[in-house]
């Protein structure tokens, strides 16, 4: 698990999207933004980062990896989508409007963002199944064990 407390070590990148989820935050605080628009912009900042780099995710689940053996065996790319065998880099944690109340400066952003990006790969049938202990307010780790997903992390 992360630690928001710890500064990680940053990009540009990384230090324009924490600036902008500050500046969008307080928009929200202070009622120029709603939290959905917010909210939208921010996820799609973090999805957009593991966009076609789904096969390089060294934490994955068990079913995942296999579909990843079996598919470089076969010597053909995993399918994108339209199949139980697509992949999803999911996010350990929930990004909400309480997030957006609970940071104020670049700094805290930088470090929230850098927690908010962590995933995991795992299938789209398993992607499926996370949704019920999300919906439950699961997250983090304890929502894989509670969809019966092991997880490993390749070295």
């Amino acid at each position: 698990m992360s630690d928001t407390t710890a500064t990680p070590v940053a990009s540009a990148r990384d230090l324009r999207d924490a600036r902008l989820a500050a500046w969008l935050a307080q928009g929200v605080r202070e009622g120029h933004v709603d939290a959905s628009d917010a909210l939208r912009v921010l996820r799609h900042e973090l999805r957009r980062r593991n966009t076609n780099k789904k096969t390089g995710i060294l934490r994955r689940s068990e079913a995942a990896h296999a579909v990843v053996l079996r598919y470089a065996e076969r010597g053909v790319p995993v399918p994108k989508n339209s199949s139980d065998d697509a992949l999803h880099a999911d996010h350990l944690y929930e990004i909400n409007a309480e997030t957006l109340q609970s940071f104020d400066t670049e700094q805290q952003w930088l470090a929230e963002l850098h927690r908010l990006r962590e995933v995991v790969c795992v299938t789209a049938k398993e992607n499926y199944d996370l949704m019920k202990p999300e919906k439950q307010g699961i997250w983090g780790e304890a929502k894989y064990a509670a969809a019966g997903i092991t997880l490993i992390t390749l070295p």
